[in-house]
């Protein structure tokens, strides 16, 4: 289990459908044997679900898996490890980095 809301996952799953950068990679969905669409038209890497470029949702699935009661406040490499085994977005590992470093302020 992710830990994170279904509700979080389903505006994730939305709001995909309006990102560039995922768009870009669905259209060049050959050349990337990593990614692949499901059934529903949602993508994914490997098993991971594609995280749109988008801050607000990013920020919010920070905060969900950083407060949820799953976790005893990870440091960021486990946050990381946390989030990479169920999300992927470009750039994961430095927000993660960025947003605990200003949790612990």
């Amino acid at each position: 289990t992710t830990g994170v809301e279904p509700d979080l996952i389903s505006q994730i799953k939305e709001a995909q459908k309006e990102d560039s950068e995922i768009w870009t990679i669905v259209e060049n969905l050959n050349k990337q044997v990593e990614f692949r669409l499901d059934d529903d038209n949602v993508l994914w890497q490997n098993t991971r679900l594609v995280v749109p470029n988008d801050a607000s949702l990013r920020e919010a699935l920070l905060t969900e898996a950083y407060s949820s009661p799953f976790s005893i406040h990870p440091g960021s490499t486990n946050l990381y490890h946390d989030l990479k085994q169920h999300f992927w977005w470009s750039g994961m590992k430095r927000d993660v980095a960025t947003f605990v470093s200003k949790c612990l302020i």
